[in-house]
C-alpha cells in the first residue's frame, strides 16, 4: 500500500528549508521519498490532504518518566506507590504526551520495571503510545536524590542492579548523581557518587552496548560524568563553562528539561509550600536562563525533555527559544537531535527516505512561531493515524 501525503510546507527536520507544496510518499510505514507535489502522479492507494496546513516530524521527549506527575507533588512518593496502581496512573499521562505530537520517549526511571511491561503493551498494540526507549529502575544512592524502593551503594552493587535491569529489558541505565530540585534536604550540586561507582555503571552499559544518562546539574558530580564518559547529562543547570568545554571535546549530550522548573503546573503548583523546595526553584529558575544561553553559545549536543510534565515538550522549545536559540535550533533539539541522543537517529527523528513515517500535522508554521507546536491537528506513527485533536 503506498500513501501520498500533500502539504502547504513539510519541514524535513535535516536543517533544509521547509519544502512548500511538499508531498511524501509511504510504503508499508517507512518513507520512500520527500518531495514537492509537482514531482508526483495520481495513482497511490491512499492521499492524505493536509495542502491547508504543515507536516513535521513527530516530536522525540528525551526525558521522561511514565508515572510521575509533578504537579501532584512528591514525586518520590509517586515512585513507591503499588505497580498495578502506578501502571494505571501512567495511562493518561501517556495519552498526553501523543496528544502533543510526541512519537517517541525515553523514560528515565521507573520502579518495579512498569516501564518495560509497558513498552512491551504499545508495542505488542495493546496500547497506543509512543515509541518507549526505558531504563528499569534507577540507580541511586541510599543518601541520594530520587530514592524510591531500590538504591545501590558501592561498585558491586551499582554493577549488580545495573545487570539486573538489562536482564529485565532496559535500553539504557539512568543514574542519579547529584542533588534534584525536589528534594528538600539536599543541594542540587551534592554528590552522591565516587568517580569508580560511576565508572562501574558506564562500564556495565558499554558491555552490552549501551550507555548511561546521568541526573547531574553540576559541581564534583557533573565532573565525575563527563570524565567517566557519561554519554547524556541530564538537566546540567548548573553547568560551568569548564565543563562545557570538556563536555563538547568529548562529544557527550545535555539533556534540558525547564518545563517542571518554570511551567506553573510544574513544581510550584505543589511542592511551593516547603520553603527549601520553592527557594530552590526560584534560584534555579534565575540560573537555568543564565546557564543555558551560555550553553548555546558553546553549541554542545543538546536535546530536550518534559521530566514528567505530560504533553509540553512544545513548551521545553518556547522555553530554550527564549533562552536565546533560533526556532529551527528548538525543533531540531525536539526532532533530531533527541533522535540522535537516544540513538534512534536511524528510525526517527527526521522526514528521509529509509525512516518511519512518524510524523504530525499542524496548524501553523513551528519554524515562524515556535508556540505553533501547541496546535497540533494529527499524530501518525509508521505511516497510521494514532491521535487526531479537536481543532478550533
Amino acid at each position: 500500500m503506498s500513501t501520498l501525503v500533500k502539504a502547504k510546507g513539510i519541514i524535513k527536520g535535516t536543517g533544509e528549508d521547509i519544502i512548500h507544496n511538499g508531498a511524501m510518499l509511504i510504503e508499508e510505514g517507512k518513507i520512500v521519498s520527500v518531495g514537492t507535489q509537482a514531482q508526483y502522479g495520481t495513482d497511490y492507494s491512499e492521499i492524505l490532504d493536509f495542502t491547508d496546513v504543515y507536516v513535521m516530524p513527530g516530536l522525540i521527549d528525551a526525558h521522561t518518566h511514565l508515572s510521575v506527575v509533578p504537579a501532584l507533588g512528591n514525586q518520590i512518593e509517586q515512585l513507591k506507590l503499588p505497580p498495578h496502581r502506578n501502571v494505571l496512573r501512567s495511562l493518561p499521562n501517556i495519552q498526553k504526551n501523543l496528544a502533543s505530537g510526541v512519537t517517541s520517549m525515553r523514560i528515565m526511571g521507573e520502579e518495579h520495571f512498569i516501564d518495560i511491561e509497558i513498552k512491551k503493551a504499545i508495542k505488542e498494540g495493546l496500547l497506543k503510545g509512543p515509541r518507549l526507549l526505558v531504563s528499569g529502575k534507577g540507580i541511586v544512592a541510599s543518601n541520594g536524590h530520587g530514592v524510591a524502593h531500590t538504591t545501590s551503594d558501592g561498585e558491586q552493587e551499582v554493577r549488580k542492579n545495573s545487570r539486573l535491569n538489562f536482564a529485565q529489558g532496559a535500553d539504557f541505565l539512568k543514574l542519579f548523581v547529584t542533588g534534584g530540585m525536589s528534594s528538600p534536604n539536599s543541594s542540587v550540586d551534592h554528590c552522591f557518587y565516587t568517580r569508580e561507582e560511576i565508572a562501574a555503571a558506564v562500564e556495565e552499559a558499554e558491555r552490552v552496548g549501551s550507555y548511561v544518562a546521568a541526573h547531574a546539574h553540576g559541581g564534583r558530580g557533573l565532573d565525575y560524568c563527563i570524565a567517566e564518559g557519561v554519554r547524556t547529562i541530564e538537566h546540567a543547570a548548573l553547568i560551568s563553562e569548564a565543563q562545557l568545554e570538556q563536555l563538547v571535546k568529548k562529544d557527550l549530550w545535555i539533556i534540558g528539561t525547564f518545563a517542571i522548573l518554570f511551567h506553573p503546573s510544574g513544581i510550584e503548583e505543589s511542592d511551593f509550600k516547603y520553603p527549601a523546595i520553592r527557594e530552590k526553584v526560584l534560584r534555579a529558575r534565575e540560573m537555568e536562563a543564565e546557564t543555558f544561553s551560555k550553553v548555546l553559545e558553546y553549541k554542545p549536543n543538546l536535546a530536550l525533555g518534559t521530566d514528567s510534565m505530560h504533553g509540553l515538550l512544545g513548551y521545553e522549545a518556547e522555553c530554550l527559544v527564549s533562552f536565546g536559540a533560533s526556532e529551527k535550533q528548538a525543533l531540531e533539539a525536539i526532532t533530531l537531535r533527541a533522535a540522535q541522543a537516544c540513538r534512534l537517529e536511524d528510525q526517527v527523528g527526521s522526514l528521509e527516505a529509509g525512516k518511519l513515517a512518524d510524523f504530525i500535522v499542524l496548524s501553523n508554521n513551528p519554524l515562524e512561531r515556535i508556540q505553533n507546536l501547541q496546535h497540533v491537528q494529527h499524530v501518525y506513527q509508521e505511516g497510521v493515524l494514532v491521535h487526531s485533536n479537536d481543532i478550533a
